[in-house]
């Protein structure tokens, strides 16, 4: 596995970092559309994000990793795993 680009090596791009960084903070803020030219660090900021974030509670063998709060998580012993990234093709489509 290759180490992750620190998130603060990242340079000039001050308005994504702030953008991601307010929508890990309050998940409220509904997530971040990052566009832009080849070559601006458009996805090596969203990966560094990632190990930055706090660990998922999830149910073990849970194909769905249903939060430790939600009314339908099956009852079991809990656990923390990291935050996963994905990443979708350009196409992608909610079907």
């Amino acid at each position: 596995m290759t180490p992750a680009f620190p998130l603060s090596a990242v340079v000039g791009q001050a308005a994504l970092v702030e953008a991601l960084l307010a929508c890990a903070v309050d998940p409220l803020v509904g997530g971040v559309l990052v566009r832009g030219e080849r070559g601006t660090a458009k996805s090596t900021a969203v990966r560094a994000l990632a190990p930055l974030l706090p660990p998922v509670d999830v149910v073990p063998g849970d194909p769905y990793s249903l939060g430790v709060d939600d009314p339908d998580a099956p009852v079991g012993a809990r656990t923390a795993r990291p935050v996963r990234l994905v990443e979708l093709p350009v196409g992608a489509t909610a079907d």
